[in-house]
This record gives C-alpha cells, sequence and structure tokens, in this order.
C-alpha cells in the first residue's frame, strides 16, 4: 500500500476495526485527518499512520 495511497472512510474504518459513520464523525470534527472531496472524506495513509502512532504515543504516556 503506497503511503501517498487516498483511502475512503470506509477502508480507515476496516483498518481501525470501526463503522463508516464513525470514520466520518471523526473527520467532519478534525479527530482524524482528512480531506473532503466532493460529499466523501479521504484520508491519506501515511497520515492515518501518523495519527495512529500519536495516539499509541499518548496512551503510554498516561
Amino acid at each position: 500500500m503506497d503511503s501517498d495511497e487516498l483511502l475512503s472512510a470506509e477502508e480507515v474504518g476496516r483498518i481501525l476495526k470501526l463503522s463508516k459513520s464513525t470514520v466520518q464523525r471523526w473527520c467532519h470534527g478534525g479527530k482524524l485527518p482528512a480531506v473532503k472531496m466532493g460529499k466523501m472524506y479521504r484520508v491519506r495513509k501515511k497520515d492515518l499512520d501518523k495519527w495512529y502512532e500519536r495516539k499509541l504515543l499518548e496512551q503510554v504516556a498516561q
């Protein structure tokens, strides 16, 4: 998978084991780095990886 690949909310949901609607809500609310293209959100694979790593570090620090 290319790190510049754009993922749909459904694909991100499969990766994170979340529903598509949760991913869309997080994208809309700015919790997840995404770009809105038309009516759909897209997340770059490398942005998702960075976001996930940051979340892991936050959990370890607590």
